[in-house]
């Protein structure tokens, strides 16, 4: 027993040095036995994938983030973080309904506000809130009126076309 557990652990030593003349040859069976460990050493066409997936031309061009997002569709969203918006700017189509789902991942209140707009959405920490506009073309700004927010950089850009 013992020299059949040292075969079967030991893929490499010689197969026919332990079979008697006139046996059937034991390699053509040990293969199944160490085929897990030849596996694990011998390189597959899987190993390879992860090189094709990094030179195909689309996954090359993806941004890994956009500061700008757009939303063509109804909906999209805007981030409040602690003193900024992801995105700090975005595009929507004129005099459409487009629901902007407003997550605050910050640990403070913020607050989603366009004055032109008549949107005033306060954000508590870990909440959603959302807000539907539908608006004409043009430029908006929009802010968190949290006192101090502003001033310390958290706005964006609403382009409506």
């Amino acid at each position: 027993m013992v020299g059949t557990l040292i075969v079967a652990e030991d893929a490499a030593a010689p197969a026919a040095a332990a079979t008697p003349a006139g046996a059937p040859d034991a390699t053509a069976d040990a293969s199944p036995i160490a085929s897990p460990v030849a596996q694990m050493a011998t390189p597959t066409a899987a190993t390879s994938v992860p090189t094709a997936t990094a030179a195909t031309p689309a996954a090359a061009a993806t941004p890994a983030a956009s500061p700008t997002a757009s939303a063509s569709a109804g909906e999209t969203e805007v981030v409040s973080q602690d003193i900024f918006f992801e995105p700090e700017s975005l595009t929507i189509p004129a005099d459409s309904d487009v629901t902007v789902a407003l997550p605050n991942e910050g640990v403070t209140l913020h607050n989603f506000s366009i004055d032109e707009l008549s949107i005033d959405v306060d954000i508590d920490p870990g909440a959603a809130a959302e807000a539907v506009i539908n608006a004409p073309a043009g430029t908006y700004e929009y802010y968190c009126n949290v006192p101090g927010h502003k001033a310390a950089g958290m706005v964006g850009t609403l382009t409506v076309e």
